[in-house]
């Protein structure tokens, strides 16, 4: 980011901000957008098709239908979210991070996914072993219950270039960089994995809030350092498309749980 006297540091934050940037207002009201936009085109698109196919309930969906019903969210939230970024941020997409990734990005990115894989389940083994639960996230349940190949392969488009590549736009470029502004580094490394492990948990039963929540908050952790590393976009794309990669081949191939 270039250097400009309207551009300071947080107190306890190196990186700098324009002085206007990151509204707390605004981000609150950005990040409740994108909460609705996460929910809203699924729902349509659920109670549409279970009017159309005279169901007797939307909770009867096929498994399959629930994916696309995923799908009509990402579109909307990526384009919401381009668009608002800059206006929050104060600056252009390039500058966070939204640009070519350099040989040194996607490497920086590839040695990630290893890092994000080893916490991820070093954490989850841990707290396997200590609650005696061996939970999954909805999503794996999901993909358990796809059986025609052309389902699997749309699912794994989901898990692996959409869902990355909105899920980075929401928690790293958003609000891990809207934290920056008002914390530290540390800090904002630690709440933005909080709430990305959360999120994951969302819909499950409270126990998996510890058992998926924190074993995948300790790999958005992971992501936001990837961030910090190279401020690129990509390169958190390529940690976590790699990731959700390895998970879906081996419970696609392997039928690891």
């Amino acid at each position: 980011m270039q250097n400009n006297s309207t551009w300071v540091p947080s107190a306890l934050s190196p990186i700098r901000w324009p002085s206007k940037a990151w509204n707390p207002g605004l981000v609150l009201l950005t990040a409740v957008g994108v909460a609705a936009l996460n929910v809203v085109p699924g729902v349509i698109y659920i109670v549409a098709y279970a009017k159309f196919h005279r169901m007797a309930s939307p909770n009867a969906l096929p498994p399959f239908q629930l994916l696309l019903a995923q799908i009509t969210t990402y579109v909307p939230v990526a384009l919401f979210l381009l668009f608002a970024l800059p206006t929050l941020a104060k600056v252009s997409l390039a500058e966070l991070g939204i640009r070519r990734p350099s040989g040194r990005d996607l490497r920086v990115g590839l040695l990630g996914a290893v890092a994000m894989w080893l916490a991820v389940i070093g954490v989850g083994g841990a707290v396997a072993a200590a609650s005696h639960r061996h939970d999954t996230e909805t999503a794996v349940a999901l993909l358990k219950n796809l059986k025609k190949p052309y389902e699997i392969v749309v699912f794994f488009l989901v898990a692996c270039v959409f869902a990355p590549i909105v899920e980075e736009l929401t928690f790293r470029v958003l609000i891990f960089n809207a934290l920056t502004k008002w914390t530290s580094v540390s800090v904002a490394l630690v709440v933005s994995g909080l709430l990305f492990g959360a999120v994951h948990a969302i819909g499950s039963p409270p126990a998996q809030i510890l058992t998926v929540g924190l074993p995948l908050a300790c790999g958005g952790v992971v992501l936001a350092y990837v961030y910090v590393t190279t401020r690129c976009f990509w390169s958190n794309v390529t940690t976590h498309a790699c990731f959700n990669a390895v998970n879906v081949i081996a419970l696609v191939f392997f039928h690891a749980t």
